[in-house]
């Protein structure tokens, strides 16, 4: 750990994480952006799909780690979902019921980009469903990942999407 991290408040290292989570997304949208100009949207959401879902076992990894995850429970997985990369600037709300834990995402950053630029939304479910579906076979490999709905599904405007972990 860096002294200047040390050094910073609670507050101040709250913003930074909320920095950090801008900045992955930042460079998710431009990497994203650049495969589609390149190769189009099909492509670019292949090739995207394979890297979160990559990306999501070394996520998964790091935070059973910091977390002291052994077991895999579902108040396990309540608490690791929160700390998905992209939680902390998505106005992520988390729901523990009896036999599973809802994800749902307030704000996507990403469409919300892609609409302002004139782009329109884009079908990430299937992107979703490879990151966080790795996500949660790494924190116990008897999670199942349900989506309750992801672009291209319909959707409230304060809701983009929804998912259904539970131990299958």
């Amino acid at each position: 750990m860096s002294k200047f991290l040390e050094s910073l408040s609670k507050e101040e290292l709250l913003k930074c994480v909320d920095m950090l989570s801008k900045n992955l997304l930042t460079l998710d949208g431009y990497w994203f952006l650049s495969v589609e100009d390149r190769y189009g949207q099909e492509v670019a959401i292949e090739i995207d799909k394979e890297t979160w879902e990559r990306y999501a076992v070394s996520e998964a990894r790091r935070v059973k780690a910091f977390l002291n995850i052994t077991e895999g429970t579902l108040d396990d997985m309540e608490k690791a979902i929160q700390l998905v990369s992209i939680a902390p600037v998505s106005a992520v709300e988390v729901e523990r019921r009896p036999n599973s834990v809802i994800y749902t995402v307030r704000n996507c950053r990403p469409q919300a980009a892609r609409i302002r630029s004139g782009r329109g939304e884009f079908p990430c479910k299937p992107v979703g469903i490879a990151h966080l579906s790795a996500f949660a076979g790494e924190i116990n490999p008897r999670f199942k990942t349900r989506c309750i709905r992801c672009p291209p599904d319909e959707h409230t405007k304060d809701a983009w999407c929804s998912w259904e972990f539970y131990l299958g």
